[in-house]
């Protein structure tokens, strides 16, 4: 059942605060439903709410981010585009846009709209340059760059070292239209991709690749990006699939099959036709490519029917039909089959690619017969939802020079996930890779490559641009583009080598020893915070509830925070930026809120301030966590908050039950734990970023404590002021775990309908379960509207109790007594951050007001839709006794 005092109150204070909109909104309506306009924007009204659209001058770029519009500066939230990409439109139940006085966009990670990169790129020579003076004066941040916790710890062999194995590279191509693609508006795609496989006749551990959103073709006159799918006239395919091959053919060598597949219909229609975006329709591809793939394996005839051509294409005339620049001819159907190893299997996703794999290993846990899927790579993802993801090693690389992505919100899989969210034993981590933008990790994307270009658009900035002024700043930490692919092929080569091929050697580079490859050591400065599975890991504290065992004295004030100032529900936790803060979403990517769950609690952690270095805060080790002798470190999480410059620092103290203890400053531990991260005059950077420290128990075990006895850890402040945030004190045996796809159950929303009515009033969505489950779920739903003061975004904590399967949410709907301009209003409404269930392939609806007051346009009324019914009938499972 919902929390229901939260969810009652919240829907009150909606109700109280909203009142009758003809009250609300200005004297001059009439029975004309247009309430605003301006130049290429209207603001009607609608039922319960009002319909914002903006007409742009040129269609909306292809990016990964998303497109929201702002009124007067309120931001209204996610913004749905056009088929032609020129029009946008948001549904919101706030009155002061009755009174907008100017509607714009912006990109939802809050970059501008406009801002373009530069298509060409500096000389290597000059980008080395600039990299040694950064490294001559010690990096922005004062110390010498890179910065390893055991050492250098370099391995002795590098993931992409290719030569140890023979291999095949085709591309196949089933044709532009010969797929039929889920949750977009019934369109179909393209079945393309490319195959490395290695030539030894064997079975071998299956990798898929999935790029992101990239235009889709490019004008083969101007070398721009273009839209559309098939590729209009004049036009030719961006092969983005095709941008990977360094870490394709390294583990192709290495004895692993790869697979990557083009999603250019998805990008061409996503954000036009898809309720999430296309996240669904990404995870869908990707398992129904399993099937394809499968069958072929297995020797079975394959083919599929391509609308635009009326052929059938069987994989052979896929395989001729490729778009390769490797020789031809070089693989059949019968040499690939029995080449794939289905029992051992990894996704690696780029972009709206990274969430799209997520989203492929959450349906597949929600699937009755599920695929063992072991590990999922996330490259510089977005996460629209804040998906949860269980049972599968993760790992989540963020650039720290993203452009595109520039909130750095894809490391919510990693903080959503952590923690006990699932009683599974896998291990997850965060990979922060200084110096690199969104796009380079993709050759199809990179200068000169038709239609690609450097995603950071603030060219002078000096720290991430690219301009001879930015290189010449001795702050500039930006990679060239060969260097930035060299550390994706390596990072990508070595997690599935380490999480599928269990190479010991490459797991220091995901489980924070700071373990490097020889083909990125002395340039990449790479920054890694994991968990470790729970089977090899002991939590003295996560720090995120306040708890008997963490206590502040003297100086020093400890509190439990989460998320974000200016959420527009009000939280049980205080916002962890300060009073006053100014830092953007960019700035905060802990707290950046989700387009589709803004309100959601997000990310506790402890803020730890001081106003002198007397007093400290302490932490007690319950008795049943008192030997740690069998884990090979402890390790926690920190970062200065925003009233820091520059550096800050603490001293821990850890004691045994006997007196004896070891104390060190935490910047002789790891001095980026006590270092602002690089910053500029761009609002994007000087980002707060936790950071790992390690102390190994045989350094504790050397000073004399008795590691059967461990008794409190003691934070004391260095300087007279200062503050830092804490999370996750453990101790732990890094390993990977043990993955395990199983069926769980799905969380799903249901689509409803109900009446505008004269005034305030409320009505039930449906949150379900697929099945029942042996222990609690908990998720939490979102319908979206408005997003300021008590008219936030709806928000309602969802539990479900053993063995139910369904629970009637209330949402509040504002009534009136006028006509609007169409016969009904849709509002998005999703479910999010899913305990013990996965998001199911219905974790996005629509909530229908039908307009009961007449229309002002020519299109009729809809009839009535009457009182609602029971909306948890038709989901609830009968007891069989």
């Amino acid at each position: 059942m919902v929390a229901l005092a939260a969810a009652s109150a919240l829907v009150t204070a909606v109700l109280g605060a909203a009142g009758p909109a003809s009250a609300a909104s200005p004297g001059t309506e009439t029975a004309s439903a247009q309430v605003a306009s301006g130049e290429g924007w209207t603001v009607t009204r609608g039922a319960a709410g009002y319909t914002v659209s903006l007409r742009l001058g040129s269609p909306l770029p292809i990016r990964d981010d998303m497109p929201e519009l702002v009124a007067d500066g309120l931001d209204l939230g996610p913004a749905a585009e056009s088929a032609d990409g020129r029009t946008l439109t948001a549904t919101t139940t706030d009155p002061a846009v009755a009174k907008a006085s100017s509607i714009a966009w912006q990109w939802s990670t809050g970059g501008s709209s406009t801002a373009t990169g530069p298509a060409s790129l500096p000389s290597a020579a000059d980008q080395l340059a600039a990299q040694r003076r950064t490294l001559a004066k010690g990096g922005k941040n004062g110390h010498p760059s890179p910065y390893h916790p055991g050492g250098n710890g370099n391995t002795p062999a590098d993931p992409t070292t290719v030569g140890h194995g023979s291999y095949t590279v085709a591309d196949y191509d089933f044709g532009a239209q010969s797929i039929a693609l889920a949750d977009i508006g019934g369109i179909r795609g393209e079945l393309e991709g490319r195959i490395y496989v290695p030539t030894d006749h064997r079975p071998h551990p299956l990798v898929i690749f999935l790029h992101g959103r990239h235009s889709s073709c490019y004008n083969t006159t101007t070398l721009k990006g273009a839209s559309g799918w098939p590729c209009p006239a004049g036009t030719t395919p961006i092969l983005s699939y095709a941008g990977y091959d360094g870490a394709g053919e390294a583990l192709a060598a290495a004895g692993y099959t790869v697979v990557s597949i083009s999603a250019n219909a998805i990008n061409a229609n996503d954000n036009q036709r898809s309720p999430d975006d296309g996240a669904g329709t990404r995870g869908k591809l990707v398992l129904d490519t399993l099937t394809m793939l499968k069958a072929v394996n297995a020797g079975h005839s394959v083919s599929y029917h391509d609308d635009v051509t009326g052929q059938d294409v069987d994989f052979d005339q896929a395989l001729a039909a490729g778009r390769s620049t490797y020789p031809e001819g070089t693989m059949t159907a019968r040499q690939f089959a029995g080449s794939l190893d289905f029992d051992s299997i990894g996704l690696m996703g780029h972009s709206r690619g990274g969430e799209g794999v997520v989203t492929a290993a959450t349906l597949n846990e929600g699937l009755p017969h599920p695929w063992a899927i072991k590990s999922v790579f996330a490259l510089a993802p977005i996460d629209f939802t804040r998906v949860t993801l269980p049972d599968v090693i993760t790992t989540t690389l963020l650039p720290y020079c993203d452009g595109d992505v520039s909130d750095q919100q894809g490391q919510h899989f990693y903080a959503d996930s952590r923690d006990g969210t699932f009683a599974d034993d896998v291990q997850r981590s965060d990979i922060w890779v200084m110096g690199t933008d969104h796009d380079f990790y993709n050759t199809s994307w990179t200068p000169p490559y038709p239609g690609a270009s450097d995603d950071w658009s603030q060219a002078d900035d000096p720290v991430c641009g690219t301009s001879a002024t930015a290189l010449a700043s001795g702050q500039n930490i930006r990679l060239t583009a060969a260097q930035q692919y060299q550390v994706g092929s390596a990072y990508i080569a070595g997690f599935f080598e380490s999480s599928l091929g269990h190479q010991a050697a490459f797991q220091g580079m995901f489980d924070g020893s700071g373990t490097e490859p020889p083909s990125v050591a002395g340039y990449a400065d790479v920054r890694t915070v994991a968990q470790q599975p729970a089977s090899t890991r002991s939590d003295i504290t996560t720090f995120q509830s306040a708890s008997p065992q963490v206590t502040a004295t003297g100086d020093v004030t400890a509190t439990v925070c989460a998320n974000k100032y200016g959420r527009t529900v009000p939280e049980p936790l205080p916002d962890c930026t300060l009073p006053g803060s100014t830092l953007t979403n960019q700035q905060v990517p802990y707290w950046t809120p989700a387009n589709y769950a803004p309100n959601v609690p997000l990310n506790p952690m402890t803020h730890v301030t001081w106003t002198g270095t007397g007093g400290g805060v302490a932490v007690s080790v319950p008795a049943r966590q008192r030997d740690v002798s069998r884990y090979d470190e402890m390790t926690f999480d920190m970062s200065p908050d925003e009233s820091v410059a520059s550096a800050t620092d603490m001293t821990l103290t850890v004691t045994d039950t006997s007196g004896r203890h070891w104390s060190q400053p935490v910047s002789a531990l790891n001095p980026w734990a006590v270092t602002r991260m690089p910053a500029s005059t761009s609002n994007r950077l000087g980002k707060i970023v936790l950071q790992q420290v390690h102390v190994p128990t045989s350094t504790l075990r050397r000073a004399g404590l008795d590691l059967h006895r461990l008794a409190s850890f003691r934070f004391t402040p260095v300087g007279a002021a200062g503050g830092t945030y804490l999370s996750d004190l453990s101790f732990d045996t890094p390993s990977m775990g043990t993955p395990h796809s199983h069926s769980r159950p799905t969380v799903n929303v249901d689509s409803t309908s109900a009446e505008e009515g004269s005034g305030p009033s409320t009505a039930k969505v449906a949150v379900y379960l697929s099945r029942p489950s042996t222990v609690p779920v908990t998720t939490y739903l979102t319908v979206l509207g408005a997003t300021t003061g008590a008219l936030g975004p709806v928000m309602s904590q969802v539990t479900f109790h053993p063995g139910s399967t369904c629970v009637a949410v209330p949402f509040p709907i504002t009534g009136d007594t006028l006509p609007g301009a169409a016969p009904s209003t849709a509002f998005k409404t999703a479910v999010s951050v899913s305990t013990n269930a996965v998001l199911g392939a219905n974790d996005f609806a629509t909530i229908t007001v039908r307009e009961d007051d007449g229309t002002t346009g020519t299109t009729p009324p809809i009839p009535p839709v009457g009182p609602q019914g029971d909306v948890c009938a038709p989901h609830r499972i009968p007891t069989h006794h």
